[in-house]
């Protein structure tokens, strides 16, 4: 696990738990400035699937153009009383035209222009403007910007009517992480064209937030960092559990289930998240994580748990003595055995409980 700022700013999921803070609405002196809340946006959708139009696919097919079917961004932030809606992707690095990449490049420009109020299922009248906003390390930006110019130009051309692609370069100093936005950025978000410092570096620590989304199987990422990210999901999986267990009052029938532990792990965003596959990936990690804590439970006391497809599991409190018992297992677990294990197996009931 690195907590070098020039290796965390080129970590897509490190850029995109540092756009969502930066949409947060934080106390004036928090630790983290929002600079984007401050302008009025806030998260819109986590992951959504979005499809150019379909005229527009088939005008990119008779032209040569390679567009995707549908394509995920990363983040939807938007300022919804203003109408202003940013197609958001992180990116750990720079790219060029004949880039794999560049098929999502141009498709996201498509989603996220002038026809953007039609991909995203609202009414033309709540959107009054667009952005395609590109998320990476402050010292690609140069290369990268003549990438997102031509890609915008060749989709003009072909008639495809892109939208107004952005910068927001991120950049470390001895004393903080800043953000800095090129011109049509800046002018969008009503941010300054100077690196603005959002978070600070504090010698001899770890500058990495705490993140709301501690793993995501869409973003690539090193052994250790995938581990230690899992890591982070199951414990606080095991603090979702704590907590529903300490506040229960015996004789109790507790429900544990996966769409609220999840959510109160990644604190209310996984309820944002769209991406299906991702979600029910995260799933069969919580699915994981219940077994193996279910059996911890009714080992120390048996018949606790009972599990209810498609609902989750039913943790039985009798008495005191049983809670206080609990209590003891679930803070004495381990989740370390969970983390170095193979990725979970898809199961019968995986399509059927996340629709």
């Amino acid at each position: 696990m690195t907590c070098k700022p020039d290796d965390l700013v080129r970590d897509p999921l490190f850029q995109l738990n540092a756009v969502l803070w930066l949409t947060q609405p934080l106390p004036q002196g928090a630790e983290i400035r929002p600079l984007l809340h401050e302008s009025g946006f806030g998260v819109w959708a986590i992951a959504p699937a979005l499809a150019p139009p379909p005229d527009l696919q088939l005008r990119a097919k008779d032209r040569g153009v390679a567009l995707q079917a549908s394509t995920r961004p990363d983040v939807v932030i938007a300022n919804s009383e203003r109408g202003l809606f940013a197609v958001t992707e992180c990116k750990a690095s720079s790219f060029g035209e004949e880039s794999s990449n560049a098929a999502q490049a141009r498709s996201l420009l498509v989603v996220g222009g002038p026809r953007c109020s039609e991909v995203l299922a609202i009414t033309p009248n709540d959107v009054s403007g667009t952005l395609v906003a590109f998320v990476l390390p402050e010292d690609q930006k140069t290369d990268f910007a003549p990438t997102l110019e031509s890609l915008a130009g060749a989709l003009s051309d072909a008639q495809l009517f892109p939208g107004t692609p952005c910068i927001l370069g991120l950049l470390t100093s001895a004393v903080a992480i800043s953000l800095a936005a090129d011109a049509k950025g800046a002018h969008f978000f009503g941010l300054e064209q100077e690196p603005t410092q959002f978070l600070p570096i504090e010698e001899n620590t770890c500058p990495r937030p705490l993140y709301f989304i501690p793993y995501d199987p869409d973003h690539g990422q090193s052994s250790v960092e995938a581990q230690y990210s899992k890591r982070m999901l199951f414990e606080r999986l095991l603090a979702s559990a704590v907590c529903v267990a300490g506040r229960a009052k015996p004789p109790c029938d507790l429900l544990l289930e996966a769409d609220g532990m999840l959510n109160d792990a990644m604190f209310g965003m996984y309820g944002h998240w769209e991406h299906r596959d991702a979600r029910t990936h995260m799933r069969r990690l919580w699915r994981d994580f219940m077994k193996a804590l279910a059996s911890e439970v009714d080992r120390a006391v048996p018949g606790t748990t009972t599990y209810e497809p498609q609902a989750g599991w039913h943790v039985t409190i009798d008495d005191h003595d049983g809670h206080k018992s609990l209590l003891d297992v679930l803070t004495r677990f381990s989740c370390e055995r969970l983390v170095v294990g193979p990725a979970p197996e898809p199961e019968l009931f995986d399509a059927l409980e996340d629709p």
